[in-house]
């Protein structure tokens, strides 16, 4: 905006003239044609998916009062489960953090050393993973973790579906709009779309110490459930005559 400073007797005044920046920020029901209108409208989407990928997150503890001796058997239980992890070719399988510290005993007062290390497994086949996990679980790690949720990419496909159906009901909306108002074509602008996909929750279990057992471990079990998908899009609608 420029400004022109005008000076009269006992005073001063401003004087504001408009420049094309400015027309252009104005509000368009002031500047549109006549006969054209704008609507805002908003319609949203949701899709009950079922879950199709399961993942699991193990780990091995050990306790000692040598460091060395923590490090070094945790190192040789990680190194013999990610090895076995890595032959099932349809299980994705990484490691996690591997932390060792050291602690005192409530109790006794005793000064002792902890580590641990996780391994998280990801498949879309069930079975595969359930099985590799009861091996692990046999080689000492403990189940720390056991949930499904909705594959990244099954997520996305949902989201692009929903998002075309939504346009597809503004679009019919905006025209009823216009037909209503007796205006012949109404064009979508500003479109918005937000998205909203439920975050995966893995259901804690109880930290145990790592115990060898003398018989095979049984495999866990998983039952896969549903997440709700939704998407919702707002646009304005300008209608014409």
């Amino acid at each position: 905006m420029r400004r022109f400073l005008t000076l009269l007797a006992g005073g001063v005044l401003w004087v504001s003239i408009a420049t094309p920046a400015l027309a252009q920020r104005e509000d368009p029901l002031l500047t549109m044609p006549d006969g054209q209108a704008i609507i805002n409208i908003s319609a949203t989407e949701r899709l009950e998916v079922e879950q199709d990928l399961l993942v699991a997150t193990l780990a091995v503890q050990i306790v000692d009062r040598d460091p060395r001796a923590v490090q070094n058997q945790i190192n040789q239980t990680m190194s013999k489960a990610l090895s076995r992890a890595q032959k099932v070719s349809s299980v994705k399988s990484s490691t996690g953090a591997y932390q060792v510290y050291e602690y005192t005993e409530p109790r006794t007062k005793e000064r002792k050393w902890r580590g641990q290390q996780s391994l998280t497994l990801k498949s879309k086949a069930a079975d595969d993973l359930l099985g590799l996990a009861g091996d692990l679980q046999d080689l000492g790690l403990n189940m720390n973790g056991l949930t499904y949720m909705l594959a990244p990419e099954t997520a996305a496909r949902i989201q692009d579906q929903l998002m075309e159906a939504a346009l597809a009901q503004l679009q019919s909306r905006a025209e009823r709009a216009a037909k209503a108002l007796g205006k012949s074509k109404a064009e979508l602008r500003e479109i918005n779309v937000q998205g909203q996909t439920p975050q995966p929750y893995a259901m804690p279990m109880a930290r145990m110490e790592m115990a060898m057992a003398s018989d095979s471990m049984a495999a866990p079990v998983a039952a896969a459930g549903e997440s709700t998908i939704t998407l919702t899009v707002s646009a304005r609608a300008l209608l014409k005559p």
